[in-house]
């Protein structure tokens, strides 16, 4: 009968190729990820290549720590990829924070507990978005998606260097110095002198209209 530690050190051998397989490989990574957990594997195993033996105290420490001996991936990452995995969410962040059981909430609900609130489906559909994401990066865009996957680029970063997904920015009309600084930080001054010069061209054109429209 294979011992327990080689046994699980076959599973997060098939976790960690699961990651670097691109799409293919990311489909199991939930199921792998989830069994690991449930399972208590990721704290002590045998690496496959070298039969030696690794324990973990920190989940993080696991997913972080570079091979053989951890995943050398980013929990965030891990997260994206589970994110149509709500059970898989709260498993991972149950080991992170060392909670089990109980409706203690999560960083989706800020610690509150769950509440399916328009907040929480906000979260979700971001979250569904990245998957999104992160499924066009690996079919349309490889060199991404390895940078993602990496730790190089975020999700968000990629898609807009692809140009599927082009730069956002939330604008405060606080005051109009307030929204110039946000646009330029955000799109750059070149971008900021065009809006300029639409934003002048769209004025004059307005002007003219209720010129127009004052007469008759």
């Amino acid at each position: 009968m294979v011992q327990q530690e080689v046994y699980s050190g076959q599973i997060v051998d098939s976790l960690r190729h699961s990651l670097r397989n691109g799409k293919s490989g990311l489909s199991y990574v939930p199921l792998l990820v989830k069994r690991v957990i449930q399972e208590g594997m990721w704290r002590d195993f045998v690496v496959e290549r070298t039969k030696e033996r690794v324990t973990y105290d920190r989940f993080i420490d696991f997913v972080t720590t570079k091979p053989l001996e951890g995943l050398g991936a980013d929990l965030k990452l891990i997260k994206r990829i589970c994110a149509d995995h709500a059970d898989v969410l709260l498993l991972i962040d149950g080991e992170v924070k060392g909670e089990h059981g109980g409706d203690r909430g999560n960083q989706y609900t800020g610690g509150k507990g769950v509440n399916h609130s328009l907040a929480t489906r906000v979260n979700h559909s971001k979250r569904d978005r990245s998957t999104q994401h992160l499924r066009r990066l690996c079919k349309d865009f490889p060199s991404l998606h390895k940078q993602v996957l990496d730790g190089d680029l975020t999700v968000t970063e990629a898609a807009n260097k692809a140009g599927f997904y082009p730069k956002r920015a939330s604008i405060s009309f606080i005051s109009a110095a307030s929204a110039a600084e946000t646009i330029i930080k955000a799109g750059g001054e070149g971008y900021a002198r065009e809006l300029i010069d639409e934003l002048e061209t769209m004025l004059t054109a307005a002007e003219v209209f209720a010129e127009e429209g004052g007469k008759e």
